[in-house]
């Protein structure tokens, strides 16, 4: 399958501050297709490997005016897990929404 410019753009703007599994959803294609073309693209991920929900990710998807809903159908989790997560978990100092753009 090929890819399109604005999907590499995607890609390459959100690979290592969104989880595999939310670009692949926002693209539409598969995790594995996610990872081959950023390996292929050099791309780096600082994400660890054993998160649970991102909250990073979280933030950066609430700063956009997503609800807990829809964050968490993209990430895989439920939204009351999303909601926990927010409200008993802190951020870590520095940790400020990146640009996220669809």
């Amino acid at each position: 399958m090929t890819w399109t410019y604005n999907e590499i753009s995607l890609l390459r703007d959100n690979y290592g501050t969104l989880p595999v599994v939310a670009i692949a959803k926002l693209i539409g294609k598969s995790e594995d297709s996610i990872r081959w073309k950023a390996s292929k693209l050099r791309l780096r991920s600082k994400l660890p490997h054993a998160i649970k929900i991102p909250l990073g990710s979280v933030a950066t998807l609430r700063a956009h005016n997503m609800s807990a809903r829809k964050i968490g159908r993209l990430l895989g989790y439920s939204h009351k897990g999303v909601r926990y997560a927010e409200q008993n978990h802190t951020f870590a100092k520095g940790a400020q929404a990146h640009e996220f753009s669809i």
